[in-house]
């Protein structure tokens, strides 16, 4: 019978101990900033290719174009996915660069991307993203523009994500 005494006391301990554990953080931890977070979310996608004819030319990817709304004090995360092909050559490339609002954006102060070669033909998954800070609020619209060195360069299974988040 001691035994199971002492089972029933040391149970009781912890279930008092856990108890007052939940007490202590209902009135004393901090919580976290209810406004902050994810708050919209937006997405493309578009698998077939998608050449750089003309090259030379930055071509914006309609099929991935995104509206998105923005509301004060939220930040724009952008992120690009696709399956990029460049053809050999010497510095045979692709370029990738965001557009906001029909406007390039590249560097400074946002950055582009070049998938390159300089011999064999080359293909590769390509992931791009972009977090942006000062994005007015309102209605926007988003794209990727891709540029080339050969006219059988291509993209194909893209994909593009927009986020508005509260930091």
């Amino acid at each position: 019978m001691a035994k199971s005494s002492g089972l029933a006391v040391l149970a009781l301990l912890i279930a008092v101990g856990a108890l007052g554990l939940g007490v202590y953080q209902m009135f004393s931890a901090v919580p976290g900033d209810e406004g902050s977070g994810i708050k919209n979310t937006w997405d493309k996608s578009h698998y077939s290719p998608l050449y750089t004819n003309p090259t030379g030319t930055l071509l914006p990817v309609s099929q991935l174009t995104i509206n998105f709304t923005v509301s004060s004090g939220e930040h724009v995360y952008f992120y690009f996915n696709t399956w990029a092909v460049v053809y050999a050559g010497v510095n045979s490339y692709i370029e990738f660069h965001f557009m906001l609002d029909g406007a390039l954006l590249s560097s400074p102060p946002y950055p582009w991307w070049v998938f390159r070669t300089f011999g064999d033909r080359i293909e590769s998954p390509i992931s791009c993203q972009l977090s942006h800070d000062s994005v007015t609020a309102g209605a926007h619209y988003v794209t990727i523009s891709i540029s080339g060195s050969d006219i059988d360069n291509n993209i194909r299974s893209s994909t593009l994500f927009v986020q508005t988040y509260v930091p």
